[in-house]
C-alpha cells in the first residue's frame, strides 16, 4: 500500500468520480481505476462502486477513508515536525471557527500568522458548532473553536471565553424599561438562527426558564445577516455583542433579564496529537482571545416607540 493509494481514494470520494478525481491528482482515469484496483486487491475487499450518477464508497470504502485521512494527516504533522528541529515554521493548520467569533478572531489570527510564521498555511472553516464538532471527530479539523456545550468523551475541550449576548432592535425603538423581562421579549417578533443552532438553543433554553415561549417568524443561518435584518426593520434578535457588525453600532441594544453569558470553547480530538503548525496556531489563538479583550461597542439606547 502506498500513500498514492490512499491519495486516490480520497479524491474519489471528494469528487464523486473516476473522471473528476482523475482531474484533481492530474492523471487520467485509467490510472485512478488501477490504483483503486491495487489497493482492493491488497485489502481483499471490494472500496468503490460505479452507478451511473459517479463513484460511492462502500461500507469497507467509507472505513478506509477514515483511517486515510489519520494517516495523511500524520504524514503532515511528521514532515512539519521535522522542519521544525530545524527551525522552519511550515506545515498545514486547519481550524473551524463558529460564526459568531470569526469576525473578531480569524482576522487578527491571520494577521499574527502571516507576520511571524508566514509559512505555515492555514485552512478555516466557519460554520455551526454541530458541524465543526463533525469535522474534528472526522479528523477534516485539526481545532475548532465553538460554543461550549460539547460532550463527547472523544473531544478535548477547553474554555476559552465568555461572550455578552444582548438584545437587537431597529433604531429608534423604546423599551418600557431595562433590562427587559423575558415577558416582553415573547412579545418580539425575533429573527434568529434555525433551532438546530446552538446559539438559537440557548436563548430558547432562558426563555423557558423564565416561564416563556419566543416568536421567530424568520429564520436566518447566516449570523451577520441577522443584524442586517434587525437594521431593515424585520425584527428583534439576540446575539451575541462581538457577532454585530462595526458599521451597525448605531442599532439600538437592550439588555435581557437573567440572560446567561455565552461559553466558548477550543476543542480537539484526544486521540490525535496537534501538528506543530496546529499548535502554533492555537497558541496564537489563546494568546489573542487573553490579552485582546473584546471590546464592548458603546450601546445607543431606544429613545422613541416601534412596535412589538
Amino acid at each position: 500500500m502506498e500513500i498514492r493509494h490512499l491519495d486516490t481514494l480520497i479524491a474519489i470520494a471528494e469528487k464523486g468520480s473516476f473522471t473528476r478525481a482523475a482531474d484533481a491528482l492530474r492523471t487520467v482515469q485509467s490510472n485512478v481505476s488501477e490504483q483503486v484496483r491495487q489497493l482492493e486487491t491488497e485489502l481483499g475487499v471490494d472500496l468503490v462502486v460505479r452507478g451511473r450518477s459517479g463513484a460511492t464508497l462502500t461500507e469497507s470504502g467509507a472505513a478506509v477513508l477514515k483511517k486515510a485521512h489519520r494517516i495523511k494527516r500524520e504524514i503532515e504533522q511528521l514532515r512539519d515536525d521535522v522542519a521544525d528541529l530545524h527551525g522552519l515554521r511550515v506545515g498545514n493548520a486547519t481550524l473551524g471557527v463558529v460564526g459568531t467569533a470569526s469576525r473578531w478572531l480569524v482576522p487578527k489570527l491571520v494577521a499574527e500568522l502571516r507576520r511571524t510564521a508566514p509559512g505555515i498555511r492555514m485552512r478555516v472553516n466557519e460554520a455551526a458548532s454541530e458541524r465543526l464538532i463533525a469535522e474534528v471527530l472526522s479528523g477534516d479539523l485539526a481545532q475548532a473553536v465553538v460554543t461550549d456545550r460539547v460532550r463527547d468523551d472523544r473531544l478535548a475541550v477547553e474554555p476559552i471565553k465568555e461572550e455578552t449576548l444582548v438584545g437587537l432592535a431597529p433604531k429608534n425603538t423604546k423599551l418600557s424599561r431595562q433590562p427587559v423581562s423575558w415577558s416582553e421579549v415573547a412579545k418580539m417578533h425575533l429573527v434568529l438562527p434555525p433551532q438546530s443552532n446552538p446559539l438559537r438553543r440557548e436563548i430558547e433554553d432562558a426563555a423557558s426558564a423564565n416561564g416563556v415561549t419566543i416568536n421567530v417568524p424568520v429564520e436566518v443561518e447566516g449570523i451577520r445577516l441577522i443584524s442586517y435584518l434587525v437594521e431593515a426593520g424585520a425584527g428583534f434578535s439576540v446575539l451575541p455583542e462581538t457577532a454585530i457588525p462595526p458599521e451597525l453600532s448605531d442599532l439600538a441594544r437592550f439588555e435581557i433579564a437573567n440572560l446567561p453569558t455565552r461559553r466558548l470553547a477550543l476543542i480537539t480530538l484526544r486521540s490525535v496529537p496537534l501538528s506543530r503548525a496546529d499548535e502554533l496556531v492555537r497558541e496564537m489563538l489563546l494568546r489573542i482571545v487573553a490579552t485582546a479583550p473584546l471590546a464592548r461597542p458603546k450601546r445607543r439606547r431606544a429613545t422613541s416607540s416601534a412596535g412589538i
